[in-house]
């Protein structure tokens, strides 16, 4: 499983908003458990999708100079089933953003329908001194940010 959970940022309002799209693939081996006979997108799922698009929100306000962790879930409420198949619009809204703290109001939507939401805390750490990690890391956020944004400068 790719555990970049997002197919695609498809707004960016740097440092404010990020929108992005997902669709959970009827494939995906997971649901043959979850449920037999009638697959559901699992909450924890669409909690980690969510919180990818403030994590990449966020990594970007910091030029993709730290390492971004969700650390806290508060309030996740989960509204109606979502099936595979169906696109997800995930959206991240930060509400207070500091030198190293940041909180962000997210929400899954289904067309108009809002199938869950969440506050997300995350912190930035400094990037591993390790021997070429820090460069690794660094390599593979701007090369994924390029595929889920290709459009952006």
């Amino acid at each position: 499983m790719n555990f970049v959970l997002l197919d695609e940022i498809l707004e960016l309002e740097p440092g404010r908003r990020a929108l992005a799209r997902k669709v959970f693939s009827p494939d995906d081996d997971y649901l043959a458990d979850h449920f037999p006979g009638f697959p559901v997108v699992p909450g924890v799922l669409l909690t980690e999708a969510m919180g990818q698009t403030g994590g990449w929100l966020i990594l970007h306000h910091l030029d993709f100079s730290r390492l971004v962790l969700l650390v806290m879930v508060h309030n996740a409420k989960f509204r109606q089933l979502v099936l595979p198949g169906q696109e997800v619009l995930l959206e991240a809204e930060l509400e207070t953003a500091g030198e190293s703290d940041f909180l962000a109001r997210c929400r899954a939507r289904v067309g108009r329908r809002t199938v869950a939401e969440a506050r997300l805390a995350y912190r930035g750490f400094p990037l591993p001194r390790a021997p070429g990690v820090a460069d690794q890391l660094t390599g593979w956020a701007r090369a994924t940010w390029a595929r889920l944004r290709p459009e952006a400068p």
